[in-house]
């Protein structure tokens, strides 16, 4: 009976069983023993920074080449691979003693107990078998002895490895699982081959191994395909995001096992997503946060936990399942609200418009500012008249009546705020607020510090999944993801599209704008969808879920868990997120709208992705660089849409901190006849046409008052594809314009059009008579199109440098490019 059998299915396993079974055997290694990171090997990165490795100049790939070596020698002149772990070292350190290799072999011993834990699901099998009167086995292809493994399961498992009978390992026999192993399995046990009953996790040697004795078997599948693809997508985000991984650190995975022994297969998409995707990160956030709240407690600290909302209310459910949910508060302080509390200066107004005054953002600035609706729209339209609009409105807003108005409407707002945290938390003077959110600068805290300090001898501390560095010396705060290991790229990098990951932490309720005078908080109008919000909901309760099984996952079966590692995986599991969505995330996600929060109504879409692929024919990733109200916040989900090329170079950028040229995006060019004509002169020349995607060109003509333009398609191509012919503004402030067919351009020489597919005789062309004065100058003129079949005749033309050049395009720089402005 070879079969497969899920890890989620364990449980059944014994059920079908054939009736004379009466030994049980198992693989070691990823069916008992799990490790705690991506791929076997990574065990050896925390090995290279142990004695007698570290000082010898052992590197993991050092250890894992000496071990491959050795099996080839060993194979081409005995016929067989196997080796022992004494012997692997005695290849990597040659002049070393007998003591030393030994000291060494338990270096490593010591270091895979460190890394290992016992998977829940075999250990109820091990035990179920016992119960069921079944001898239990373990036959491993492996380079510990006998022994060894012994001892490693019995640090492990404690009592339950009294279940197992006998430990059968390669090495000490001279044969693996397919080359004879078996034989002297029977033999010992004193069985017949249909008596025994096998499970691991390697298809090869778990199944063809014992079917070749008449030994039934199954493979322990550990995850289905999707999960896998999740874990391998994970690793590519987590090694580009953090190069230390797989470099001087192991590449940690501490949620592989719950994975497995979960069916999540039968969830729909948004409560994957929060099984898989989100539950990860919050449970290592939760346990973050459950740390550093110890650590103050220890330290004298009488702290109140207040959770910021909105994007604080998943953390809170999180803490609430792991810690309980005394002690725990949520507040409704929004960035709005704590900015609108903290105007107690003329300094405190200049840095606010200092960091977020823009033509477009004054009616919002003076919402911000708390001026009474008629002050605020005399401002605004003696601002907006002016040449110089935001000039003239600071100096308005910096006026002394505007100030004196300002600091009024902010202190009695400030009185009502107070009322709201003391209403929520029972806060006292004396005491540390702790104020817990997402992230990322920690402006509510900044703002509310000095604020609280004097008016109740309150400290703020702040702890958040990422906090970027706003100061030098900054004692006040921590992050999971902070300057304490991560460096400022990576934080760019994590943060400039975290808003997919902030619309799925959020309340359902409506951002927090003010508070009545009991302190109850008074919430602007939802634009939020309702189906985005039962999604959402779907999508945390799934979270929770996950949150819950890893807590009650016995501590024998869980990773170790370090600080570095626990963010560090927390990291991998975002960038895979926001980087390298799957195909059902992005399915779910894409209609999702990011509600700004910034005291406005504006709703950004998380993505288009159709649109995504029309933009980046025709402007590669400049298509990022587009005004506020235009953007979108997940592009990386639309690059991942279109090639994970793109999100992969995205990433890079981001992470590295290098600019996107479209100009240098691709080398492949297709040249163009151009005809250039007036009254009094006319000239035949080349345009150059340059790859963008999908097998589209772009090309760009001036748009001149002084000539008309004819594009010789007919010459070179019999069919083209044309997806699109606009006026793009020079100064990039505008999106193209689609220029009218039979009045700015014109089609000539068509001998067929089917939908968007254009067949040209020999003479077709696309003529663009001259524009007006008032364009001439401004624009140029944009063809994208598709090289469907080319002319089997066409007669090169000389190049004229004036159309050899692509109209300049400046470079996309990913600096900071993030649409999201930092939320509370």
């Amino acid at each position: 009976m070879n079969q497969e059998i899920g890890a989620h299915e364990l449980d059944t396993l014994l059920e079908q069983l054939p009736p004379q079974t009466k030994v049980l055997s198992l693989d070691c290694f990823d069916t008992i023993l799990w490790r705690k990171v991506a791929r076997p090997t990574d065990v050896f990165f925390s090995l290279q920074s142990l004695e007698p490795f570290r000082s010898a100049g052992i590197t993991a790939a050092l250890r894992a080449k000496a071990e491959s070596e050795l099996r080839r020698r060993k194979q081409l002149l005995t016929g067989n691979s196997e080796v022992t772990l004494e012997d692997i070292h005695r290849e990597l350190l040659p002049h070393a003693d007998p003591q030393g290799i030994a000291q060494a072999g338990e270096v490593e011993i010591a270091c895979e107990i460190s890394h290992a834990f016992i998977f829940e699901p075999i250990a109820r099998l091990i035990r179920s078998a016992r119960a069921k009167g079944l001898r239990v086995i373990v036959v491993s292809d492996i380079y510990f002895t006998g022994q060894q493994l012994g001892h490693m399961l019995g640090a492990l498992m404690g009592e339950t490895a009294d279940a197992i009978s006998h430990i059968y390992c390669s090495c000490d026999f001279g044969a693996s699982k397919t080359s004879g192993i078996w034989k002297e399995v029977l033999r010992r046990e004193k069985v017949q081959p249909q008596q025994v009953f096998h499970l691991g996790d390697n298809r090869h040697a778990d199944l063809q191994g014992p079917a070749a004795h008449g030994i039934a078997s199954a493979w322990l599948r550990q995850h289905p395909a999707s999960v896998t693809s999740q874990l391998d997508q994970r690793a590519s985000a987590a090694v580009q995001l953090m190069p230390e991984l797989r470099n001087t650190h192991a590449l940690p995975s501490y949620f592989h096992g719950l994975l497995a022994a979960t069916d999540t297969e039968t969830l729909s998409a948004a409560q994957q997503i929060g099984y898989r995707s989100l539950g990860p990160i919050l449970y290592s956030f939760g346990r973050f946060i459950e740390q550093q709240l110890q650590a103050l407690q220890a330290a004298g600290k009488q702290v109140k936990i207040a959770f910021l909302l909105r994007d604080g209310y998943l953390p809170a459910k999180v803490c609430e399942v792991l810690m309980g949910s005394e002690g725990l508060h949520q507040i409704n302080v929004s960035r709005f609200t704590a900015i609108a509390s903290s105007l107690q200066t003329k300094a405190d107004v200049v840095r606010l418009l200092t960091s977020s005054l823009s033509e477009s953002s004054m009616p919002a600035m003076a919402k911000q500012l708390l001026l009474p609706p008629a002050k605020a729209q005399a401002l605004l339209d003696q601002a907006t008249r002016s040449d110089q609009p935001t000039q003239t409105f600071t100096r308005l807003v910096l006026r002394d009546d505007t100030l004196k108005l300002v600091f009024q409407q902010s202190a009695a707002f400030r009185e009502r705020m107070f009322t709201h945290v003391r209403q929520r938390t029972g806060l006292a003077p004396g005491e540390t607020l702790v104020l817990v959110d997402l992230g990322y600068s920690g402006t509510a805290q900044t703002r509310l510090a000095p604020v609280f300090k004097q008016a109740m001898d309150v400290d703020l501390f702040g702890l958040y999944l990422i906090a970027s560095r706003v100061k030098g010396q900054q004692t006040d705060r921590k992050g999971l993801i902070d300057a304490s290991w991560a460096d400022e790229r990576l934080i760019l990098a994590m943060t400039a599209y975290i808003g997919l990951f902030e619309m799925m932490c959020t309340t359902p309720e409506a951002s927090t704008v003010d508070y009545t005078e009991q302190g109850e908080p008074i919430r602007s109008q939802s634009n939020t969808a309702r189906p985005q919000s039962e999604v959402v909901a779907d999508i945390q309760a799934a979270c929770l879920r996950f949150v819950a099984d890893m807590a009650r996952t016995p501590e024998r079966h869980q990773p170790r868990q370090t600080p570095l590692e626990l963010a560090q995986q927390a990291a991998a599991d975002l960038g895979r997120l926001l980087y390298f969505p799957s195909a059902p995330e992005i399915a779910c996600l894409s209609a999702f709208e990011f509600d700004f929060n910034l005291g406005t109504d504006l709703l950004l879409p998380t993505a288009n992705l159709q649109a995504g692929v029309n933009e980046y024919r025709r402007e590669g990733f400049a298509l990022m660089a587009q005004e506020l109200k235009a953007m979108r916040i997940s592009y990386p989900m639309e690059m991942r849409q279109m090639d994970i090329s793109l999100a992969t170079t995205l990433l890079s950028a981001q992470r590295f901190g290098y600019s996107l040229a479209p100009s240098e995006a691709s080398f492949r060019t297709t040249s163009i006849p151009t005809l250039i004509a007036n009254r009094d002169q006319h000239a035949l020349v080349q345009t150059l046409a340059t790859a963008t995607f999908d097998g589209y060109y772009r090309l760009h003509l001036p748009m001149s008052a002084a000539f008309d333009q004819s594009l010789l398609l007919g010459q070179t191509h019999e069919w083209l594809q044309l997806d699109s012919i606009q006026k793009v503004p020079l100064d990039d402030k505008e999106p193209g314009e689609d220029l009218a067919l039979g009045e700015a351009v014109l089609l000539d020489g068509l001998e067929q059009v089917e939908g968007t597919l254009v067949k040209f005789s020999p003479g077709g062309m696309m003529y663009f008579p001259a524009c007006s004065l008032k364009e001439h100058g401004k624009f140029m003129i944009r063809v994208v199109f598709r090289p469907v079949l080319a002319r089997a005749e066409s007669t090169p033309v000389a190049s004229h440098s004036a159309h050899e050049a692509a109209a300049p395009y400046r470079p996309i720089t990913t600096a900071a490019s993030s649409p999201i402005k930092e939320p509370v």
